[in-house]
């Protein structure tokens, strides 16, 4: 179960926190809860920017399957790594389906046609971003933790490329969001283990997705066009992510579909 991204405060009267209380602490963070790469970025981001009180949060896609209690154990291990020091929230779980269809499944044959390049995996990334938003701004535009990585030990990840992660970071900046990113620099996935400490292989269990390595050839490389990427990227998924997030400053459900539509028939479509 989800509450709808939309509405945030529900999610947090779902695990007995009060917003306002919440946005005045000082040392407010939101984390990002999907998999090893997340953890290991909630524990850097504290490191790094001493952040004291993380709200852990996942997003549901309706893609995934596997074990349903995944997040809540990972957030429980990220607390028990941490120690006292912080105070890790019980977790909640987002998520807004018309929003995924509009950017993932409504257009998916009009963007293929157009840019050359498709992929559900590329707009869903910046659909979980998103889907923070509003909790964020509910909290004070309180900074959102996240744990995309450049390359996983020198393999490509197309839903992870440069270019999406610093679109998906400009969409948030235009609502006022920090988007962080601590372990993006992090090659090697040994480095990220060291992070995490040994009791996470044995705890912990990731959320698979139905579309996982959607993006790679028979031999499992990941190759795709860069000039269709970055005209992807330029002529859709930022300026979708832009106009859903001015669409939010006037109402908290519009018209996902009619939104990314004007996109796609807009002066600046590609």
């Amino acid at each position: 179960m989800y509450i709808p991204a939309e509405h945030p405060a529900s999610a947090l009267i779902a695990i007995g926190v009060d917003a306002s209380r919440l946005a005045a602490r000082a040392g407010l963070a939101i984390v990002e809860i999907a998999g090893r790469d997340s953890v290991a970025a909630a524990v850097t981001a504290v490191r790094e920017r001493g952040f004291t009180t993380l709200l852990p949060t996942s997003v549901a896609t309706g893609t995934e399957y596997g074990d349903e209690c995944a997040p809540e154990t990972a957030s429980a291990y990220l607390a028990e790594l941490l120690g006292e020091g912080v105070d890790v929230l019980p977790a909640v779980r987002l998520g807004s389906p018309r929003l995924w269809a509009a950017l993932n499944g409504r257009f998916a044959s009009v963007i293929a046609e157009r840019f050359r390049i498709a992929s559900p995996c590329l707009a869903c990334h910046l659909y979980m971003h998103l889907a923070r938003v509003p909790l964020s701004l509910l909290l004070g535009a309180a900074p959102v933790v996240a744990g995309e990585r450049d390359t996983h030990g020198g393999r490509v990840k197309l839903s992870q490329a440069s270019l999406g992660v610093d679109a998906c970071g400009r969409v948030l900046a235009r609502a006022g969001i920090e988007l962080l990113e601590p372990v993006r620099r992090v090659r090697e996935g040994e480095e990220i283990a060291g992070l995490l400490g040994p009791g996470w292989e044995t705890t912990a269990r990731q959320l698979c997705c139905v579309h996982s390595a959607n993006y790679t050839g028979l031999d499992g490389e990941v190759a795709f066009d860069e000039l269709a990427y970055a005209r992807y990227v330029h002529g859709f998924l930022e300026p979708a992510g832009d106009a859903v997030v001015d669409a939010w400053r006037e109402t908290a459900e519009p018209d996902y579909e009619a939104l990314i539509r004007a996109v796609l028939e807009g002066p600046g479509a590609a």
